[in-house]
């Protein structure tokens, strides 16, 4: 088998066969031309792996050959060397300036020529190697690309279809994942007593994992929400699950809500999770006055035994309650500072009265306040409205 195919493109004969001797003898396949019309028109026929041209040949010169072979996109790559009787520095650059790979000067000797050869063969074979592997990663970037859109459009299914209504309120979020897909989710599911169950959850890490995760714990939610109970409840069962399903390594922030609105009773839990915000009369708009629900709880997902607190709090028609994680708040700006809890307030202090509008203010205003900074984390904003 052939070590590969050399066209060797000179007008004088003898140094054709001379050349083509070697080279054969080599182990190389020899194609022959006497310039460089005749070389373009063998290419027509094979394509050579590499070319050797004398550099000045009547019709075609060699230098008018290499041009044309590096100037089109089917015939650039192949490896290109020069014969030139003339030499020196100046005359050594003027030959790879016309795009050549390498070049030999005349007078020659056979195993000079053929050690550029076998040298240029071995570039070739690298340089074949390098395209097959970009090749290949190529493909995996598509695949993974393709696979990517594919999980971001499934976790983007697993959000609460907007517009949203639940018992005696309605809802909106704003979902901006870092990286085309996130490891926050929330969910509000109406309950058959008119009662309304509300969870916001932010996994650890980013990526697919981090998507995974959050799948797991919209799930687990549900399943302890149809099992009855209580906030407290629901913790200390998703806790579990998140404990038996994940690695040690891997947690959740959560936030988790029963709205009783017979009672105006908002019963919660905070597990590691940001305090979310209660706007007293919120839905009305302009200028109102905030709270925050705080509380005290650990992450689920840390260890089966740790213990959770329950909260009380008032939650009355025309109130407004804001969900969030810390991707919204926790960008550092170029003077180090953050947006954060306080910061938040101030913009929720006057919203308009619509979910949509506020929702659409939260983000504009804590944009404008990381500027020029950009959210590095997953950000996921829930306005949840109580009807007049």
């Amino acid at each position: 088998m052939a070590k590969g195919t050399v066209l060797v493109v000179d007008d004088e004969a003898p140094i054709r066969d001379i050349l083509s001797f070697y080279l054969k003898r080599a182990g190389y396949q020899v194609l022959t031309a006497g310039d460089g019309l005749e070389a373009l028109e063998e290419m027509g026929r094979s394509r050579p792996d590499l070319i050797i041209s004398d550099l000045r040949m009547p019709g075609m010169t060699g230098d008018e050959l290499c041009k044309r072979v590096k100037s089109e996109a089917a015939t650039r790559d192949i490896y290109f060397i020069i014969l030139s009787t003339l030499d020196g520095t100046a005359s050594r650059i003027g030959g790879l300036s016309l795009g050549a790979d390498d070049m030999i000067p005349k007078p020659f000797h056979a195993q000079e020529v053929l050690a550029k050869v076998d040298s240029s063969f071995r570039l070739i074979e690298m340089q074949n190697e390098i395209k097959r592997q970009n090749r290949e990663l190529t493909t995996f970037q598509t695949r993974v690309r393709e696979e990517m859109e594919l999980a971001a459009a499934l976790q983007m299914g697993l959000l609460p279809k907007l517009p949203g209504k639940a018992p005696g309120s309605r809802y909106t979020h704003r979902y901006l994942p870092a990286a085309g897909i996130g490891g926050d989710i929330y969910s509000v599911l109406p309950l058959p007593d008119g009662c309304t169950a509300l969870m916001i959850a932010d996994v650890s890490g980013h990526g697919v994992t981090a998507a995974l995760i959050s799948a797991m714990v919209k799930t687990s939610f549900e399943n302890q929400v149809r099992l009855g109970g209580d906030p407290l409840a629901w913790a200390y069962g998703m806790n579990e699950d998140l404990c038996r399903s994940t690695l040690p390594e891997q947690f959740a922030t959560a936030w988790l809500g029963h709205l009783e609105p017979a009672s105006n009773c908002l019963r919660y839990v905070v597990a590691g999770h940001c305090a979310p915000l209660r706007i007293v009369g919120g839905t009305r708009g302009g200028l109102q006055r905030s709270e925050v629900l705080r509380g005290k709880g650990f992450m689920l997902g840390l260890d089966g035994q740790l213990p959770f607190a329950d909260y009380e709090a008032e939650f009355l028609p025309e109130d407004r309650l804001v969900l969030y994680t810390d991707g919204l708040v926790e960008v550092e700006r170029e003077d180090r500072s953050m947006l954060e809890e306080a910061g938040l307030r101030r913009i929720c202090a006057e919203l308009p009265g619509g979910a949509e509008e506020a929702a659409d203010a939260v983000i504009t205003q804590a944009r404008a306040y990381n500027h020029p900074a950009q959210f590095m984390d997953d950000v996921t904003l829930v306005i949840l409205d109580r009807n007049a």
